[in-house]
């Protein structure tokens, strides 16, 4: 699996090499993390991380739409504020989105095990 942060991209084999990947984060305490196949190069798990939130994203290849993930707790702020580089470029997203890091790394060893849109989550469609 293709894996790209804010240091770059590169190959993942294993499940325990996906989890070092995502415990990464290398400014603010933050990442921003895509994951794909090469034969499914249009299929693609997309996550932000900012200390204990996470957003993911799933795009499908087979034009079965796009999902962002539903989170479960209700969180005070209305919107959660993210960064897409190191350099501090921020994005803005619902809470209502938001997610646990353990949601986050079981979403993405599901992609990596199966290469579709992960089912241990709930998921809005945009």
């Amino acid at each position: 699996m293709y894996a790209n942060d804010f240091n770059g991209e590169i190959v993942v084999n294993t499940e325990s090499q996906v989890a070092e990947f995502i415990r990464n984060r290398p400014a603010f305490n933050a990442n921003q993390f895509i994951f794909t196949f090469e034969e499914s190069s249009i299929s693609r798990l997309c996550a932000f991380v900012r200390d204990d939130y996470c957003v993911l994203y799933f795009l499908d290849s087979e034009q079965k739409g796009t999902f962002a993930s539903h989170g479960d707790d209700d969180i005070r702020d209305e919107t959660i504020t993210f960064y897409e580089n190191v350099h501090g470029a921020e994005v803005v997203l619902a809470s209502t989105m938001v997610i646990t890091v353990k949601q986050m790394n079981d979403a993405c060893t599901e992609f990596f095990k199966t290469k579709t849109r992960p089912t241990c989550i709930r998921w809005i469609e945009l």
